[in-house]
């Protein structure tokens, strides 16, 4: 339990008095909260849907989550299989389009599974990629090259600018997320590892760090990569060289969509140096 919680979470629930019930932030009683956090966020609807007017065939959306990529993609006339290894994520994107026609949910691990379909456009939304190592994300690679149409397209979004600096440091701050009744406090803790290589991040509701009681405390890690490291990777997987172009965002998050095409060869065989 001590690996999934940053040392200044510990030290805030040692403090309190406070008892720890950690929870993968991607499954159970996490997904009701990721939902909460990043389900109204409408960064990368715009371009993703403008990637969808442009290819053809259905797309796969992978890490779909609780499809806040896939919902609008499905709404506005397109075939999309959305896989993602938490079912508890995809019960959500169950819920908001129950039995449509076209869409397809797949539990799967997006580093290894096999489908009968080649897809015109392939997508990993909300930064998603972070969740895999250098190993994962040469595994992906190849999974997406074995889907993809000829002519496809392959797109991811990744930080840039303020934002990637922002994760890239260790801290600690109070944040409001919406709930059923009001916003909420929340206490959002980051601690770099592996020599800033990753991100341990921990979340815990402010009002819960009380005197000796039970606190549920949201953990997930997470690489640091930026969109040169993934260009490089993509490149010797065998792909284009990426376009990069930021997202636009309501809230001014520094957003960056990178879009590429399988090459047709490898380019000297895969880098398989560390993050």
């Amino acid at each position: 339990m001590s690996g999934s919680l940053t040392a200044a979470m510990r030290a805030r629930l040692e403090a309190s008095g406070a008892v720890p019930r950690v929870h993968d932030l991607y499954e159970g009683a996490g997904t009701e909260f990721y939902e909460r956090l990043v389900g109204p966020d409408r960064a990368e609807i715009r371009e993703v849907l403008a990637l969808a007017r442009r290819t053809e065939g259905p797309i796969l959306d992978l890490a779909a989550g609780s499809g806040r990529v896939t919902i609008p993609l499905v709404r506005s006339g397109n075939r999309v299989t959305a896989i993602d290894l938490s079912d508890d994520m995809l019960s959500h994107l169950r819920r908001a389009l129950p039995e449509h026609p076209s869409v397809e949910c797949i539990v799967a691990d997006m580093r290894d599974f096999s489908l009968a379909h080649r897809y015109g456009l392939v997508i990993i939304g909300a930064t998603s990629i972070t969740v895999l190592d250098r190993a994962g994300r040469s595994l992906l690679y190849a999974n997406v090259r074995r889907h993809l149409a000829d002519g496809g397209v392959f797109a991811l979004t990744v930080a840039g600018g303020a934002a990637a600096a922002e994760l890239a440091v260790s801290r600690e701050l109070e944040i409001r997320v919406p709930g059923p009744d009001g916003d909420e406090p929340y206490l959002f803790s980051q601690q770099m590892e592996e020599d800033g290589a990753a991100r341990l991040v921990n979340w815990a509701r402010s009002s819960d760090l009380a005197d000796g009681g039970e606190v549920t405390v949201l953990t997930s890690r997470l690489r640091v990569l930026s969109a040169e490291v993934l260009a490089r990777e993509l490149t010797g997987a065998g792909f284009a060289e990426p376009d990069v172009e930021p997202v636009r965002t309501h809230r001014g998050d520094d957003i960056l969509l990178l879009t590429t095409t399988w090459a047709g060869a490898h380019s000297g065989g895969e880098d398989h140096a560390s993050d």
